[in-house]
């Protein structure tokens, strides 16, 4: 199984305490993600993330095409990162460390995703449509972050 990562980065004006807390709310998931994805919950998840918490959404990453997901919080250490991991999903692997920063410019937001494709020698023909789709997730995250923030 092929493990590939992405890297993201983004300073945000705001103090670590009032970022964490935006994304530490499971239901900005919906917030960052973008509206085409037409992510629903399957419930509707609490306001803040817990060790061992589980969520649980729907979305399509594609016109004719929903998949489920379940994700599951591995680790939480306040105002320093979360991990989350996919339990059910369309990946055969998924784990995304969020990380926060304290910065001059006030905190700095940095991702570090592994994930692997399903399918063997298929799933790696479709990772440049996948690795592109998830591009256009960061960059829509990154704009949506920097005006909840301005």
């Amino acid at each position: 199984m092929k493990i590939y990562t992405m890297e993201n980065s983004l300073i945000v004006n705001a103090p670590i305490s009032e970022v964490w807390e935006f994304f530490s709310n499971p239901n900005n998931l919906a917030v960052l993600t973008p509206p085409k994805f037409k992510l629903q919950f399957v419930q509707e998840p609490p306001s803040s993330m817990l060790t061992g918490q589980r969520i649980s959404y729907s979305l399509s990453p594609f016109p004719g095409f929903r998949t489920r997901w379940e994700g599951e919080i591995k680790e939480v250490a306040k105002l320093k990162r979360f991990i989350d991991e996919q339990q059910k999903g369309p990946f055969a692997y998924w784990r995304h460390e969020h990380l926060f920063f304290h910065n001059e410019e006030g905190t700095e937001v940095r991702d570090h995703l592994q994930y692997a494709l399903p399918f063997g020698a298929i799933g790696t023909a479709f990772h440049p449509f996948v690795k592109g789709k998830m591009t256009e997730m960061f960059t829509y995250r990154n704009d949506k972050v920097k005006k909840i923030f301005s």
